[in-house]
């Protein structure tokens, strides 16, 4: 990808961004993540140091604590218990946060498994808490130390308003403001898609701000949501925004929900065209894309393209969501990478590194093998 704005000085402010995050460490840490945080496995390392922990799975979520010594846990309620802090259910990973749970916990993921040898909490551009989200959970791409920045994939998104199809790219998460540099001033484009191979004008708009008070921002700081239909702009509450039908997709950080399920009430759907990619993506292939090499695959996206696709809104989803998982394997195996979990506290920090899934089945990981950490 190539920034509009110095790359310097964008760098600069990602980094600063990024140590000044909850979801760093206090002190910074020897290890970052690798460029992409889609790391494959590191069959090199084995998970051995930590404590393990053995994790059956029935038909409901259990919940684990992560402080010495990590176990199964039952809480009153978990809506409210900020005595646990991950939980399993099936194949999915929650941390005790947003939708899921009352806690301030988050998670950074997938790291290189060399991380899980390290004492110190990795730098990190952000932590994430559970939310809800759906197509565009993943339409970035970590670039790495040493500048910590987010790169766009330049993935085209199907958007399903009733009859109507939109399809849309996010070109970039930086902008400027008073001068400077600053992360989550979103620059989009999209179209209607038209029936008959037809699309109608390509629209921008840029600067649309997700800083949401930036990183110690308050849950519910204004975000800005977008009408693809009129271009209309405006700043809402997320609590607001998820009661009302006038916008397609709202920006909050790194985050974009759409207006449909959990996320609104005006049924909107979206898919990620080019999801396919995601696994096998590198740096170098995301970092050579522009808003022009790109602006093709974009103009290629016809009604054709759309038909036959799920469109869904938004869901409660975590850091984790199917990369803590080998791909393309029968039954599930986890991956060999490491995580950086934050507990419910929002403060005590831990590695998290999956060794095997025991009795997996396609619905579920059976009983998890995993080693717990702390980290400072």
């Amino acid at each position: 990808m190539k920034w509009v704005l110095d790359w310097q000085a964008i760098a600069g402010a990602s980094l600063a961004v990024a140590t000044s995050l909850a979801a760093c460490s206090d002190s910074a840490g020897t290890s970052t993540p690798a460029p992409g945080a889609d790391a494959g496995d590191d069959a090199a390392v084995s998970f051995d140091s930590g404590t393990e922990l053995r994790v059956a799975l029935g038909g409901g979520r259990v919940h684990v604590k992560l402080s010495d010594p990590p176990a199964v846990v039952t809480p009153a309620d978990p809506a409210t218990d900020k005595g646990w802090d991950i939980a399993f259910q099936g194949l999915d990973v929650f941390t005790n946060s947003g939708p899921s749970g009352g806690g301030n916990g988050a998670a950074f993921g997938p790291l290189d498994a060399i991380v899980f040898l390290e004492d110190i909490a990795p730098t990190v551009p952000f932590l994430s808490p559970d939310t809800t989200g759906g197509a565009f959970i993943r339409w970035w791409f970590y670039g790495g130390a040493p500048d910590h920045a987010l790169y766009s994939r330049y993935h085209t998104y199907g958007i399903k308003d009733g009859d109507k199809l939109f399809k849309l790219q996010v070109l970039n998460y930086y902008g400027q403001r008073d001068g400077a540099p600053i992360s989550a001033l979103y620059k989009v484009r999209w179209a209607e898609v038209l029936a008959g191979g037809a699309s109608g004008q390509v629209m921008e708009a840029a600067d649309l701000d997700g800083t949401a008070g930036g990183p110690q921002g308050k849950p519910d700081a204004p975000i800005e949501c977008l009408d693809l239909g009129t271009g209309a702009r405006q700043m809402l509450a997320p609590s607001v925004a998820r009661t009302v039908s006038t916008w397609h997709v709202c920006f909050r950080r790194q985050d974009i929900s759409v207006n449909g399920e959990i996320g609104g009430p005006r049924g909107v759907g979206a898919v990620d065209l080019d999801a396919d990619k995601s696994p096998t993506e590198t740096f170098e292939d995301i970092r050579t894309r522009s808003d022009q090499s790109e602006r093709a695959r974009f103009d290629a996206v016809d009604d054709q393209a759309l038909a036959g696709h799920a469109f869904r809104g938004d869901r409660v989803v975590s850091a984790f969501g199917t990369l803590w998982l080998q791909r393309g394997v029968s039954p599930p195996a986890p991956a060999r990478t490491a995580w950086l979990v934050v507990g419910a506290d929002g403060t005590s920090k831990y590695l998290l590194g999956f060794a095997r899934f025991e009795g997996a089945t396609a619905e579920s990981a059976g009983t998890i093998v995993m080693r717990i950490k702390p980290v400072k």
